[in-house]
């Protein structure tokens, strides 16, 4: 099955270029986040393929622990030798211990060294993705300023000035360190030449930044195809809204085991749906109570309901299919499923195992691809977490406005429809699947549910979501009985990841 989406394609130059300006500041380069799937490409819908998968012919399980080398980037500590012989004349004499001599030697304070060092860190994530989610503004502010743009080998210079302006006009820099900062990023990033540039941009900006900047919309930030598409399907009113949120940094939600009332009051937290947390915080989640003990795991609020929709599961087969990282995975753990995850990136499976690890909770991992895979019985349950374009999470990973085109859609596509059809045929009678997509764009969603359905011959049916099941998110219920979930519709509770989901059972 093939649908193209009636979609003009407009495509932003990547933004990976942003990990090479941050050497100056003495940290370590600010790396973008990966978008989680990899796009397959086909002309033709019927000459698709996924070369690059390395997919064995046979499911690989994963019996054993994946043993890698994690590194810090540091040389590891050599280990203390059973001669200690002369051990003091081996080590340099820059780290043989202080004598007494040295008692008033100054010495520096290494915990206020790794604060400020977490400080940089921090802004220099903060100052990359201010700089993605407004993008298309700053580029328009910067547009009157600037009469020929820096390209060619200069061509990275353009983004020098891009976070100078979200200094001065978001992130409200003082003028002067933010004018002195952008030109001194030019000059470490080779740039000299255009170190007059910078400085005669930045100094123009801190008189006229303000006024052209309220000439621009938050729509401006998503590339031409998408304003079309949300337009399109959601209305001018509601992509305005989508656009608005997607500018804003999300919040921290969190899936935990059990006790959510307790937990929320040890997090400071606020029950918003079920076992779904959520707080403010800026910081790394793992240093919060609980993480090393396994008692949650970080989850949008609208990701954690296509877990929920496959119903009692106790002791039942479920297979998670494209599982990793793992959050719906843990989900159907905790809830009593006895879980098959399949994932066909030994990289994410391995990053799943770990995951599971912390928290405590058992499943068999299975390494392949997910549309060539066949369980030895027919099983109760399915969830389909589909790769797709991503689109309902911009606010979290901004850099899918630059990283996005129409044509991802048609590969992507192909992929769903494949998982889809295929784990229906994994049901025993009775049994459910859960298809889901964090996806705002229809095709992914709605449309591939309708061709499945075309094709289904009364095998399969639609099981109707009810609002006792959808609890929150029981106002995005669509007359279909799917859930059709959209961020704005949630601007009382801060908002929300987008998704559709949609249920189907086996007839037999």
């Amino acid at each position: 099955m093939y649908f193209a989406p009636a979609l003009a394609a407009s495509r932003r130059p990547a933004m990976a270029c942003f990990s090479c300006l941050f050497p100056y500041l003495g940290i370590c380069p600010f790396k973008l986040p990966k978008t989680r799937y990899q796009l397959y490409y086909a002309a033709d819908p019927a000459e698709f393929s996924m070369p690059d998968r390395k997919t064995p012919s046979t499911p690989t399980r994963l019996d054993k622990p994946l043993l890698r080398l994690e590194t810090s980037g540091r040389a590891s500590k050599p280990q203390p030798s059973d001669n200690s012989e002369n051990r003091a004349s081996k080590v340099p004499p820059s780290r043989q211990p202080a004598s007494k001599n040295d008692a008033n030697r100054p010495r520096r304070n290494t915990a206020d060294a790794a604060g400020k060092g977490k400080a940089k860190r921090r802004f220099v994530r903060l100052l990359a993705t201010t700089s993605l989610r407004h993008r298309g503004q700053l580029e328009k502010v910067l547009a009157p300023l600037v009469s020929r743009k820096p390209f060619g080998a200069q061509a990275n210079a353009n983004f020098v000035l891009l976070m100078g302006a979200a200094q001065i006009l978001l992130l409200k820099t003082g003028a002067h360190a933010a004018v002195d900062s952008t030109v001194e990023l030019m000059r470490q990033t080779g740039f000299d030449r255009l170190c007059g540039l910078a400085n005669a941009v930045m100094r123009r900006l801190t008189r006229e930044g303000e006024a052209l900047f309220d000439a621009t919309s938050h729509m401006d930030n998503l590339p031409g195809w998408l304003q079309q598409s949300w337009r399109h399907y959601w209305g001018v009113e509601k992509a305005t809204a989508i656009a608005g949120l997607a500018m804003l940094p999300p919040p921290l939600d969190i899936s935990v085991k059990a006790d959510a009332e307790g937990w929320a009051a040890k997090l400071e937290a606020r029950v918003i749906d079920h076992h779904t947390l959520r707080r403010e915080f800026d910081g790394d989640p793992s240093l919060l109570a609980g993480f090393e003990d396994g008692a949650w795991w970080v989850q949008d609020a609208a990701a954690a309901l296509p877990a929920r929709l496959l119903g009692e599961i106790t002791d039942k087969d479920v297979i998670d299919l494209c599982a990793a990282p793992g959050g719906k995975t843990a989900q159907l753990i905790a809830a009593g499923a006895k879980v098959t995850a399949i994932d066909n990136s030994r990289k994410r499976l391995d990053r799943l195992r770990r995951n599971l690890k912390r928290l405590k909770l058992p499943a068999t991992l299975v390494l392949a691809d997910g549309a060539a895979y066949t369980p030895e019985i027919p099983v109760d349950a399915v969830l389909v977490d589909a790769p797709c374009s991503a689109t309902g999470t911009v606010r979290r990973r901004p850099d899918i406005l630059n990283q996005r085109e129409a044509e991802d859609i048609v590969a992507l596509q192909q992929i769903q429809w494949n998982l889809a059809t295929t784990a229906l045929g994994w049901l025993r009678a009775g049994g459910r699947m859960v298809y889901a997509t964090c996806s705002l764009q229809p095709e992914e969603g709605e449309d591939i549910i309708d061709a499945v359905m075309d094709a289904a011959e009364g095998r399969f049916a639609i099981d109707p979501v009810t609002p006792e099941e959808a609890g929150i998110f029981a106002r995005s219920i669509t007359d279909q009985g799917y859930v059709r979930i959209l961020p704005s519709d949630y601007e009382d509770i801060g908002g929300v990841d987008g998704f559709f989901i949609a249920r189907l059972i086996s007839l037999g």
